[in-house]
């Protein structure tokens, strides 16, 4: 049996998942809407933003299952692993990974070179809005994770 949740070691873990959880995907989001801002023409700002070192927050979300299982494991054990919020929470992280690691990541890490060459042609466009729509993506899964999480669908 583990701690239970009303212990000062569970809170500490549950506010590691939610920071890991909101800086995490906050930064991805801001990447979508500054490569948003990339097309038709370049902002200032965009610019400024893919030219400067910003790639370890988005990583964050590595850290949302760490926290969230150990505080399974510290508080209800095991067997909360087969409830259903449990699962689908883990489903939609691994399905926002995925679209991290095939869409935006990918995108996201030519943009500079893009960028430098001071041109606005269409594999910037392209890669641009494929950041933007794989950032949108991500936002989504991590409402409906989000909203999982607080509904505990199957039971607490």
């Amino acid at each position: 049996m583990g701690l239970g949740t009303r212990n000062p070691i569970y809170d500490a873990l549950l506010l590691a998942h939610i920071l890991s959880a909101v800086a995490g995907f906050g930064a991805n989001a801001l990447t979508g809407i500054y490569a948003g801002q990339l097309y038709p023409g370049a902002s200032e700002e965009a610019v400024r933003y893919f030219n400067s070192p910003r790639f370890l927050a988005e990583k964050l979300i590595y850290l949302i299952p760490i926290f969230g299982l150990i505080m399974i494991g510290l508080s209800r054990g095991m067997p909360e692993l087969e409830k259903p919020w449990v699962l689908i929470g883990m489903l939609l992280w691994i399905a926002a990974v995925a679209v991290a690691h095939a869409m935006v990541w990918p995108a996201e890490r030519r943009l500079p070179e893009l960028i430098s060459r001071q041109r606005c042609n269409d594999e910037l466009r392209l890669l641009a809005k494929k950041v933007s729509r794989g950032a949108l993506v991500m936002d989504l899964i991590f409402v409906a994770a989000f909203v999982v999480m607080i509904v505990q669908i199957g039971g607490k």
